[in-house]
């Protein structure tokens, strides 16, 4: 994961004094390389022991490591193309709103790959691929990617289990066995109906993975899995539009994975096409 994508993602849990820190090297990324732990520790008004600290919890050995991580992704940033940015107003004509939204995506969309370790991802596609059964869980926006995700995982011959109605979800939860899985989503990490779900397929011995923001809360608690999606919805005025998109970003991603290693996809996608093709000839 990229320094500066880390910072993001962990700023939400951090401390007052670890996200004054956090806030300073994100608006001075480009000029950190000047600034040793006892400059930066003045300029920001914290012990030079908190920086260092912050580093560590950051998974550097020391500020050194952290202020070289930083410099070499605020380089990388830097030979970017350049999008506008900053929040969406009302005095905005069409053309900035569409491109600050554009760079609120793309942003989101590289951050949540960045976040998630091609390792982990690995563990989802393994479980996906030998569950007997797979539940979806998820409710208000989460609900449409649930649904969206299970509808491609049923390309592939899965069988899922993909309700909108949260009773229904739970109903299903208690029918699981061990070797059904429950794939749980939720932005925040702390809806209840979908802990609810995902506690009752625990129960019946079904596996959980659970997709959330990237923080520690109660549904990455309970999953055996964890994987997760970066969105700045303050910043975009909007209603769980980056969520949305950063939750599209993981589910494609595991099913255009699990296509490759699908021997029979290729074959079970064209039969889709065929079944379907019907309609568009009335």
């Amino acid at each position: 994961m990229g320094c500066i994508a880390k910072i993001r993602a962990m700023r939400e849990s951090m401390s007052s004094h670890e996200r004054r820190i956090a806030d300073f090297l994100l608006e001075n990324a480009t000029g950190i390389r000047d600034h040793s732990s006892k400059t930066l520790a003045s300029d920001i008004g914290v012990s030079q022991s908190s920086v260092v600290k912050f580093s560590q919890k950051l998974g550097y050995t020391g500020y050194s490591d952290l202020k070289l991580a930083l410099t070499e992704a605020a380089a990388r940033t830097a030979v970017l193309p350049k999008a506008i940015h900053g929040d969406i107003s009302a005095s905005d004509d069409i053309a900035t709103v569409a491109q600050k939204l554009v760079a609120r995506k793309s942003s989101s969309l590289t951050e949540t790959v960045a976040i998630n370790r091609e390792d982990v991802l690995q563990s989802a596609i393994d479980s996906l691929a030998r569950a007997q059964r797979i539940l979806i869980a998820g409710v208000g926006a989460s609900s449409l990617v649930a649904r969206d995700f299970g509808y491609k995982l049923m390309k592939l011959g899965k069988n899922v289990l993909v309700e909108s109605d949260t009773h229904v979800q739970v109903a299903n939860a208690a029918t699981l066995h061990p070797g059904d899985l429950v794939f749980a989503i939720s932005e925040s990490g702390m809806t209840q109906d979908v802990l609810r779900v995902a506690t009752t397929g625990l129960q019946q011995g079904a596996e959980v993975i659970s997709l959330t923001r990237f923080t520690r809360n109660s549904l990455v608690e309970l999953a055996g899995i964890n994987l997760f999606c970066m969105a700045d919805e303050a910043g975009a005025r909007s209603s769980s539009i980056l969520a949305r998109t950063a939750q599209h970003m993981i589910t494609d991603l595991l099913f255009i994975l699990m296509s490759q290693r699908d021997e029979q996809a290729q074959e079970l996608f064209e039969r889709s096409r065929k079944a379907v093709q019907v309609f568009r000839q009335g």
